[in-house]
């Protein structure tokens, strides 16, 4: 009996062993899993860093170039800007969008002349200034609610499209009559001032949201 018993104990000995033994490998398994999974979510990190860097300067020299792109229409002049920084915000997301317009903003503030008119701190008390402003924040908050359905179809774009024009066209008009108005101290009548400003840039606008939302489908 007592030889039964001793056999019993290295047994259950044994069967401790073993299971410490597993137990220790599956910490090891878990912690080898834990660290591949922390190197692969830096890496992709890291890609995403660089991705987003190299897209930015990339909508930002499409910003520039499309700055001198002016195509008459009647009496007016119609650029491609509208139509590159919505795309920018859409594509590029809330994040890297905001970034790459907002540092657009600032180099042509420091002095780059890649504004249509030029550039320079002395730009801030151009009408038009407002605009550029709007295509930031406007492209922040289209981005926001794109981001926010996450679909990619055509009516999201669209929908998201509009709002970015609408908060551009704000900003725009609101700042161009403080410089027109309070700065310049113009006497231009109200409605000649919103057709110099707003109104015949609308549906040019409105084609422009259709033809970047058809992009950003395509790109999306």
């Amino acid at each position: 009996e007592e030889k039964s018993d001793l056999e019993e104990q290295d047994i259950q000995s044994d069967q401790m062993n073993n299971k410490d033994g597993n137990s220790d490998e599956k910490t090891q398994l878990n912690a080898q899993t834990s660290l591949r999974e922390k190197a692969v979510n830096q890496h992709n990190k890291r890609r995403r860093y660089i991705l987003g860097i190299a897209t930015s300067g990339i909508f930002i020299a499409f910003m520039i170039v499309s700055a001198f792109i002016n195509i008459p229409i009647g009496t007016i002049k119609i650029t491609m800007q509208f139509l590159v920084a919505n795309v920018c915000a859409l594509l590029l997301g809330k994040k890297w969008g905001t970034i790459s317009l907002a540092l657009y903003l600032v180099l042509g503030l420091i002095g780059l002349p890649i504004f249509s008119a030029g550039g320079g701190p002395a730009y801030v008390l151009q009408p038009s200034f407002g605009y550029i402003i709007g295509f930031a924040i406007g492209g922040f908050f289209a981005a926001w609610f794109r981001e926010k359905t996450k679909k990619h179809t055509f009516k999201v774009y669209m929908l998201s499209s509009l709002i970015n024009m609408a908060i551009m066209d704000i900003f725009g008009t609101i700042y161009g009559a403080v410089i027109m108005y309070g700065y310049m101290h113009s006497e231009m009548g109200v409605w000649a001032f919103f057709w110099a400003f707003l109104v015949p840039f609308i549906p040019i606008d409105i084609v422009k949201c259709v033809v970047g939302s058809l992009i950003c489908m395509k790109l999306g």
